[in-house]
């Protein structure tokens, strides 16, 4: 049983802009996530992200992930991000 995505990738180019994401959102990292909607989330990731395979609706096949942050503010909220919806990554001082 596949699991689903809103959108999934397969494109080299694609997948290498993923991947150049997985690296800059180590465990325990205190970042804050600039999406392409123009939003933005603070918190800690909770652990590593890493690209998964998926479906989209159409039964394609592609890759795509999620990270999960630990909000700054309210440690029992947790926010879960496409890797795909972010546009940059700012990283927090450890003491902030």
């Amino acid at each position: 049983m596949p699991l689903y995505a809103p959108h999934v990738y397969s494109d080299p180019m694609t997948i290498a802009a993923l991947e150049s994401l997985l690296g800059q959102l180590p465990g325990q990292a205190r970042v804050v996530l600039v999406l392409k909607d123009g939003s933005r989330v603070a918190g800690t990731v909770n652990m590593r992200p890493a690209l998964q395979h998926y479906a989209d609706a159409n039964e394609q096949p592609g890759v795509n992930g999620t990270v999960r942050l630990d909000d700054l503010v309210r440690a029992c909220q947790q926010h879960v991000i496409w890797l795909d919806s972010v546009l940059d990554v700012l990283h927090l001082p450890e003491d902030a």
